[in-house]
Parts: C-alpha cells; sequence; structure tokens
C-alpha cells in the first residue's frame, strides 16, 4: 500500500491509497466541471467572435479564447492524469488481490507437498518391512526346502543302524 506525504499548513498528514484516490476522483469532478465552463465560455467567445467586426475588442475576444484554449487543453491534461492514476490504482489492487490468492495458493501447495512427502516416507517404510518380510520368507522357505531334500536323502538312502546294545549284536566282543 503507498503512501503520500504532503504539506497541509505545517504539519504533514499521511495519505493512503485509498484517500488518494478518494481525493483524485474528487478532483476529476472539480476539473470536468471546470472543463465545461471553460467550454461554456469559449463557445459564447467564438459565437462574439462571429458578431463582431475586425478591431481592438475583437483582437481581445481572440486572446482570451486562445487563453481559454490553453487552459482547456490543461484541464484535459490533468483529467487524463488523473484517470491515469485511477486506473493504476485499480490495476495495483487487482495485482495485489492476484498476489494474496497466489501466496495462500502456495501455502496450500506447501501444505500438501508436505504431506505428500510424508505419505511418501510411509509407503517407503512399509515397502521396506515388506521387502524384510519377503527376505526372512524366502530364507526360511530355502531352508524348509534343504530339509526336505534332507529327508528325501533319509529315505532314499539303505538306514545304517546302529547297535550300542552289546547283546543285540553277536559278534561284540567285550574289552
Amino acid at each position: 500500500m503507498s503512501t503520500m506525504v504532503f504539506p497541509s499548513g505545517e504539519k504533514l498528514e499521511r495519505l493512503n491509497q485509498e484517500e488518494i484516490i478518494s481525493s483524485t476522483r474528487l478532483v476529476i469532478q472539480g476539473l470536468d466541471a471546470l472543463k465545461n465552463e471553460h467550454n461554456t465560455i469559449l463557445h459564447s467567445l467564438v459565437e462574439t467572435i462571429k458578431c463582431l467586426a475586425k478591431d481592438e475588442e475583437a483582437s481581445l475576444v481572440y486572446e482570451k479564447s486562445s487563453l481559454l484554449r490553453k487552459s482547456v487543453e490543461m484541464i484535459e491534461l490533468g483529467l487524463a492524469e488523473a484517470q491515469v492514476m485511477t486506473d493504476l490504482a485499480s490495476h495495483l489492487g487487482t495485482i495485489e488481490s492476484e498476489k494474496q490468492k497466489v501466496r495462500a495458493q502456495v501455502r496450500r501447495l506447501c501444505q500438501e507437498n508436505q504431506w505428500l512427502r510424508d505419505e511418501l516416507a510411509n509407503t517407503q517404510h512399509k515397502l521396506q518391512k515388506s521387502e524384510q518380510n519377503v527376505a526372512q520368507l524366502e530364507e526360511e522357505k530355502k531352508h524348509l526346502e534343504f530339509m526336505n531334500q534332507m529327508k528325501k536323502y533319509d529315505k532314499d538312502s539303505p538306514s545304517v543302524v546302529r547297535q550300542t546294545d552289546p547283546y543285540a549284536d553277536p559278534f561284540y566282543i567285550d574289552r
């Protein structure tokens, strides 16, 4: 928001943008009324010039009409500048509201980004645990397959009888 400082008597007053625009609109109304008044006077001078003969009075009226034309041009310039100021203020207001919208959208996107990061971290953690479970299950599967092969091997090979009972073996010699 812009402020304007101007002298008012001995003290300085600070005007905010809304007050400046409000004052500018009042100035526009005053300048517009002044322009209309000048145009009316200029029109009457032009009519007077048509009625007058070429003498000193006509030259005085020409001079007055020339001054009024310059005055009207300056008033129109002031009106155009005031209109530019109000248009600029309107544009700046629009830009400011757009800026606020973009800031709100950025905040929302940052929050969404953080949420997505959290979700990604949770999902990665779950994936890591699942991968660990899969690796553990694969090891258990390999172990069980090995144990099954050992059982098959034990079934396929002839059984070896170990006798530790000396009476069961007729050739056992006790020493």
